[in-house]
């Protein structure tokens, strides 16, 4: 009877309602490889050596000056895997910005390219797919030069964003559902016994003898416990009385389970962009710590030290402006250049006055990144001359590294013009690079033609 009361709770608990939620692990799982430049690598884990392996939050890296673990700065390809949650949608499209190539497949469609290029985005897909957590795979390779990955939606026409990082998981984080299961309730049955007494006769026995032996008469009252959780009380016998100790039922009401439901977040949607998104800051994937180094308490600058000019220069007060400037910029310091860059850029430049700052050393030594992508986003590169461009090539060949990034990313250096720079991470100039792509497609072409012969 003990057995069946103990096993009562165990029933009770089996029967309660339950939740079950895989726990997401946030992140992409991405490994490196590095390859030959002999043609275009294949996205094929079986062929190349590793040289890297990490998880990333995000599709949204530039790998300049950042390079993946031990993979380098120039021939390396990353493989990205893992799910994304695909929010409630009406219509969502996708793409993928690349440099040099790049795909995404999600949920069975791939886009993206898979070719020589600057950083750029891919054709506009627009997916038929469900919500909820989607499988993700995707292939990124570096030639050389400027680096870029980058994945942005748009949801229900709003506008397109990046991917955020909490739409990315390494496994499979399907919905939290709750079951409940059927309840039976079994009615206790009671079994009462009376109690049974007994009643021994005496018997007397007579000897013919000076003894006579008389038997003792006992009666006595066995006790029956109940069949039943519930114990009524029994009468007391008049006689002798086993008592057994009563069995104690607790009943524990089991506490109901807690589950945390990571609800995915809406996405953030930029709605200032009616047609592509412009190209995004890159972010590293994995999470830098951010360090506060303590100011020392400053003064409070004061209203006539602001750089801010009063009026705008005319177009011949900013080529007055530019001629004086070159001419005494060896005993200018830095920030008087910059405050008069800031004068020069505020008036509009044409293309040959921003030709003439891009052709000076002292210029681009001395200017800002943000004063770099003015300068060379003004100049119209089809107006310029074979003496322009190589005088650029040679004043920028030589400039600080965020200008020459500025440089390479407002001006395509492919044009013919700019054919002995050496771009960034790369050891030969322009022109033989070209070389390289327009062989390595030829190989590509020659053996694709070839396996087709061979089926």
């Amino acid at each position: 009877m003990r057995r069946a009361l103990i096993a009562l709770p165990a029933i009770v608990f089996a029967f309660w309602p339950f939740q079950a939620q895989a726990e997401p692990q946030p992140g992409l799982n991405a490994v490196g490889y590095t390859f030959q430049p002999t043609g275009l690598p294949e996205r094929n884990d079986d062929l190349y050596p590793v040289c890297g392996l990490e998880v990333e939050n995000n599709i949204n890296r530039n790998f300049n000056g950042e390079p993946f673990q031990d993979c380098g700065y120039d021939f390396f390809m990353v493989h990205y895997t893992g799910f994304i949650t695909i929010p409630e949608h009406e219509t969502i499209q996708f793409m993928v910005a690349a440099d040099d190539g790049g795909t995404v497949n999600i949920a069975g469609t791939e886009f993206g390219t898979w070719n020589l290029k600057g950083c750029q985005w891919s054709q506009q897909v627009t997916l038929n797919v469900e919500p909820g957590s989607q499988p993700l795979d995707g292939w990124f390779f570096e030639w050389g030069g400027g680096t870029c990955y980058m994945l942005a939606w748009n949801i229900n026409n709003t506008g397109w964003a990046i991917v955020p990082d909490e739409a990315f998981t390494r496994n499979n984080t399907p919905p939290t559902t709750t079951t409940e299961l059927p309840t039976t309730t079994t009615e206790p049955v009671t079994t009462t016994t009376q109690p049974t007494t007994t009643t021994t006769e005496p018997v007397t026995t007579t000897i013919e003898s000076t003894t006579t032996t008389e038997l003792t008469t006992t009666t006595t009252t066995v006790y029956t416990p109940p069949v039943t959780s519930t114990t009524q009380p029994e009468p007391e016998p008049t006689t002798t009385t086993t008592t057994e100790p009563e069995p104690t039922t607790t009943t524990s009401e089991p506490e109901p389970e807690t589950t945390t439901t990571t609800q995915t977040p809406d996405p953030v949607v930029e709605t200032t962009q009616p047609t592509e998104p412009e190209l995004p800051q890159s972010t590293t994937s994995e999470p830098t710590p951010t360090t506060t180094t303590p100011q020392e308490p400053t003064e409070q600058p004061q209203p006539e030290e602001e750089s801010q000019p009063a009026t705008v220069l005319s177009e011949e007060q900013v080529d007055t402006a530019i001629q004086e400037l070159l001419q005494d910029i060896t005993n200018l310091p830095d920030d008087q250049i910059v405050e008069a860059i800031n004068q020069v850029l505020a008036a509009t430049p044409t293309s040959e006055q921003a030709t003439e700052l891009a052709t000076s050393p002292q210029v681009l030594a001395a200017i800002t990144e943000q004063q770099a992508e003015a300068i060379f986003e003004t100049i119209i590169v089809e107006d310029l001359t074979a003496a322009d461009g190589e005088a650029i090539v040679e004043a920028v060949q030589d400039a600080p590294k965020k200008v020459r990034k500025a440089f390479e990313s407002a001006i395509n250096v492919f044009t013919g013009l700019f054919d002995s720079y050496v771009m960034i991470g790369s050891t030969i100039p322009v022109d033989e690079r070209r070389t390289l792509v327009a062989v390595s497609s030829t190989l590509v072409a020659v053996g694709t033609s070839l396996r087709r012969r061979n089926q």
